[in-house]
């Protein structure tokens, strides 16, 4: 899979994670995205702060330690 189409694949995640979140309160998301095209999200933190830690943290878990994660996205949502 290119890394185009992994991160398109990673927003299109956030996006439904966001969409049937059951919070009525502001919520956090992130896509992180290294070199190699592996991806890392994360959804409904109250935080931005968290929400980056956790993408990062999961596209860290999927790439190897030569490759770096870059946080491409991040938004609130109600």
């Amino acid at each position: 899979m290119t890394s185009m189409k992994r991160t398109g694949l990673a927003a299109l995640v956030l996006a439904t994670a966001l969409a049937v979140s059951h919070s009525s309160a502001l919520a956090w998301g992130c896509i992180a995205v290294s070199e190699e095209g592996t991806y890392g999200y994360s959804y409904d933190y109250d935080n931005e702060g968290a929400a980056r830690e956790r993408a990062l943290n999961e596209c860290a878990n999927r790439t190897t330690e030569e490759s770096v994660c870059e946080i491409t996205e991040c938004n609130e949502s109600d």
